[in-house]
């Protein structure tokens, strides 16, 4: 039922802390019938100067509250206008305590007053727009708004949104209306999705998603070379208008082609502009329209996507329907109808409170999905909402196969069998790594693989073939059966309902009790084992938090007893499920309660090997040992190219790994020994052929170093004072976007606090990870303004697309060497020192260059883009190995001895 009076409202604030940020606007508008009637803006003075970030966001300058009242003075006007209409509003959580806050500090109370939130209305209605954020939706749904981030055209916004969100869910079908008003029972939602509409209870699903198996081959047809794509009138010429041919880009093509037609590895490094995706795609495709399953891994979503929905389909009419391409992901991507179902119709038992909501934005979405994959809806959001999804997600220890009613409609299935059928799958990295170290248990069998952004996978693989315990890892799998916050939610108590409710024999009851007992007390066990590990380790600081020999050797903490706990849980687990087995009717509660106790064993087997430690080449260790919560034990193997030289290189029929950072010095050693392809035991056939392409044009003609050699050295207690000053004199006044790469967060946060006044004065954007948002959202900011200055550390090394006069400046004030601290770089150093080598040129300086080249490269990305990269690390001139690092540049480099001179090498 539409409210047919409300009010949207919107709030412009000095920050995010409830506790000391003030509001400086508020916008009311009434609607009437979905009609704005009514509209009132206050400025209100805060007591503090705003950020010179919160001023670019919303325009409003301090000059502007200069003679603005405080929220006192007007706030009896605003709770006038509110009266006792609900209240709307986009992110209402945030906006709607805010505003409650600051009533209640001048004794004034809106806690009658429902607040509605488009947010989460949005994710219900509208299921694919790329996020759900407002100014996301205005474009989508076309509502015309003045101007974003000002309060007034937002509430204005937000209050047809809202309209529209209702108008879109009252299109749902009968069964998603029925259930939304079940689970909105006793919300704020109740009353809008009142629904006296009779439903059919079961859920029924589109039929999934096929592929089109590839159209055989006949015997005789003969399928084109690469040479005939490439080149001026080629193949390629005739689906890309303008298409460019390039001899590296051929050369590129035919030696991934050699490579699938004779077998073996190649490692090819290819320079920016060069167009090594189509160089490996068209051989690729080919070979796939052969008869032979190719696949592509990338480390990023974004680039498989790329790959699957743009550069592939571009091409695919080449290949007269002979290649059949499709994305595959892990089964845990994919929904679990049967789970799901479950969850649908015991929402009470099985969804804590907070679940509910979120739950709410999967009813319309599973009923019209072809795929099932969790990602698709972005109301829904997988990476947030992780916990909640592996509930009803898909996965082999709980699967029922050809018992499951929704057997033939299953998602997880269903992409296995299309992955069968198709002959060209793009996947990501950690789904190959999983399936390489479960022994190749996820993907269908292939001949042939393509590895772009391979540069990722050395450090991917020690985490892939680690290990990692954590509290909420096992908290999350006991979760599923006893809520910790309320006993009577889960799986155990689901048993308990269905159980009483069939008269069942008194022992199985008994030893619902005893599981849930032993449930809650596995948890328990090990929040102590990490409550008295930490208060060990802090007393042993100097120690480090590296071990070798095993946690009770080395800090007196017994794991034994968490073993044993979750031992228990597993035993009962099972007893019950030996007798629940032979009731037909209790065999999906069986099947379900089988999946959670072998996630309770596999942590189990985890933390066993993780604290008994003495493994020879791993290494051991515990991060934030402080907090109980946040405390992680790791394994990782030191080399898990092993891995790669035992299970993987002996088999593959050819392998491609390519990227802009192969190769160091114009060597592939480096990578080659990280990824087991040096080791003796490899097959003379398999030795890497490696070729480096260079960029399609002349980076260093686009692209200015400049050094500054006068700041003193980075472990100089004096040099994060000396980078602020640097800074602080050539960053406000410059006219160009400009990017700071740091290698620390405290760095960063500090020269933050130096620059923020500065930039400030002048009106001037500037933004810093952590501080003003993620990297998404601030990139985008970033790309919008001109003079502006964003601060990075860590995944803005990377990854980032600045094109042309995004970013003109590039400064570097560190060379980006790995942490000695760092448990993996120091395990790795001590073997190299076993062996006489020196861990610092061995070590260190290629993990430098390899971040050094990735940072650089967010300079210039294509022939357009020109710039200046500018290092205050004299390192690079003052010691020996800064030849290494200078050499990326042909040692064509200015230094600027003096602030003086470096502002006028910039022309300020």
């Amino acid at each position: 039922m539409k409210p047919n009076v409300y009010v949207a409202f919107d709030l412009e604030t000095t920050g995010l802390d409830f506790e000391h940020d003030e509001i400086i606007e508020v916008a009311l508008e009434r609607f009437e019938n979905g009609e704005p009637k009514e509209s009132k803006d206050f400025l209100i003075k805060p007591k503090q100067n705003l950020r010179p970030f919160i001023a670019s966001l919303t325009g409003i300058s301090d000059a502007d509250l200069a003679d603005a009242p405080d929220f006192a003075t007007v706030a009896g006007q605003i709770r006038q206008f509110i009266g006792d209409y609900p209240l709307v509003a986009h992110n209402a959580q945030f906006d709607s305590k805010f505003l409650r806050s600051t009533f209640a500090k001048v004794g004034i109370s809106i806690e009658e007053n429902p607040v509605l939130d488009t947010l989460a209305l949005s994710r219900i209605a509208y299921r694919s727009v790329p996020n759900h954020k407002l100014e996301t939706l205005v474009s989508y749904l076309n509502i015309k708004r003045e101007r974003a981030h000002r309060a007034l055209p937002d509430a204005d916004a937000c209050g047809k949104l809202f309209w529209m969100a209702l108008a879109e869910i009252e299109k749902l079908d009968a069964f998603a209306k029925h259930h939304l008003a079940r689970f909105a029972c006793g919300t704020v939602w109740e009353k809008i999705f009142e629904d006296c509409t009779p439903s059919h209870e079961e859920l029924l699903t589109q039929e999934p998603e096929s592929v089109t198996p590839p159209k055989i081959s006949s015997a005789k047809e003969r399928l084109p070379r690469v040479r005939e794509f490439f080149g001026q009138g080629g193949k390629l010429s005739a689906v890309i208008p303008n298409f460019s041919a390039r001899d590296s880009q051929l050369d590129f093509a035919e030696v991934v082609e050699r490579n699938m037609y004779k077998g073996g590895i190649s490692l090819l490094e290819a320079g920016t502009g060069m167009g090594k995706t189509l160089a490996y795609l068209i051989p690729a495709a080919l070979k796939a329209a052969a008869g032979e399953r190719v696949v592509v891994s990338t480390a990023t979503r974004t680039l498989e996507e790329q790959l699957s929905k743009h550069d592939f389909p571009m091409i695919a009419s080449l290949f007269g329907g002979k290649v059949s391409p499709l994305v595959l992901k892990g089964r845990g991507n994919y929904i679990c109808l049967r789970k799901f179902e479950e969850h649908l119709k015991s929402p009470d038992v099985l969804l804590a409170p907070d679940e509910r909501e979120t739950f709410m934005t999967l009813i319309p979405w599973v009923e019209q999905t072809k795929t099932g994959e969790g990602s698709e809806n972005t109301g829904f959001n997988l990476s947030r909402n992780r916990l909640l999804w592996n509930k009803f997600a898909s996965d082999a220890s709980t699967c029922l196969g050809e018992k499951c009613r929704f057997y033939e409609k299953c998602f997880g299935l269903n992409a296995r069998r299309q992955a069968a059928k198709a002959n060209l799958l793009f996947i990501n990295h950690s789904l190959f790594l999983s399936d390489l170290a479960l022994d190749f248990a996820l993907l269908p069998t292939y001949e042939h693989i393509v590895f772009d952004e391979a540069h990722r996978l050395p450090a991917m693989s020690h985490a892939s073939f680690g290990k990692m315990v954590r509290f909420f890892r096992l908290r999350n799998i006991t979760k599923i059966l006893v809520h910790p916050k309320a006993q009577e939610k889960g799986l155990v108590a689901e048993m308990e309902a269905q159980l009483t409710k069939a008269n069942a024999e008194s022992s199985l009851l008994d030893a619902c009790a005893k599981l849930r007992e032993a449930t809650m007390e596995c948890e328990k066990s090990l929040h102590r084992f990490f409550l008295k590990l930490g208060k060990k380790v802090f007393k042993n600081k100097a120690d480090g938090f590296r071990y070798t020999k095993g946690i009770l050797a080395e800090y007196d903490t017994d794991p034994k007893t968490v073993i044993e706990s979750c031992n228990a849980v597993k035993a009962i687990a099972e007893d019950i499920c030996s007798q629940l087995r032979n009731n037909s009717a209790f065999a999906l509660m069986a099947r379900n309660l089988e999946g959670a106790a072998m996630e309770i064993s596999r942590f189990n087997e985890d933390f066993a090997f993780i604290t008994a430690a003495g493994k020879e080449d791993w290494v051991f260790y515990m991060e934030e040992p402080g907090n109980p919560h946040t405390a992680i034990l790791r394994a990782i193997p030191l080399y898990p190219g092993n891995n790669w030289t035992e299970k993987f290189y002996p088999w593959i029929k050819s392998a491609t790994f390519t990227s802009a950072t192969l190769s160091l010095q114009n060597s592939f050693d480096y990578f080659e020994e990280r990824m087991g392809m040096l080791s003796p035991k490899l097959s003379k056939f398999k030795h890497p052929f490696v070729r480096n392409y260079p960029s399609a044009f002349d980076v260093n003609a686009k692209r200015r170093i400049i050094i500054a050699d006068f700041l003193p050295k980075p472990n100089d207690p004096n040099f994060q004072a000396a980078v602020e000053n640097v800074l602080s004199e050539i960053l406000p006044g410059n006219k160009k976007n400009a990017l700071v790469l740091f290698t620390s967060i405290l760095s960063m946060t500090k020269s933050h606090q130096a620059l923020a006044p500065l930039f400030a004065k002048m009106n001037k954007l500037l933004l810093c990870q952590q501080i003003d948002g993620g990297m998404d959202s601030l990139v985008e900011m970033f790309r919008k303004k001109r003079e502006a200055c964003l601060l990075g550390c860590q995944v803005f090394w990377e990854g980032i697309d600045l094109p042309e006069s995004a970013l003109e400046l590039l400064v570097i004030p560190k060379l980006p060497f790995p942490n000695p601290s760092n448990p993996l770089i120091a395990g790795l150093a001590d073997k190299l020192k076993e062996k006489n080598e020196n861990a610092f040129k061995s070590l260190y300086i290629p993990e430098a260059l390899l971040e050094l080249r990735q940072g650089l490269g967010r300079l210039i990305r294509s022939e357009s883009d020109s710039g200046t990269a500018l290092f205050l690390d004299n390192r690079l001139v003052r010691e020996p190995y800064g030849k290494s690092f200078t050499r990326l540049w042909g040692f064509k480099h200015e230094v600027a001895h003096s602030v003086e001179e470096l502002r006028k090498l910039l022309g300020l």
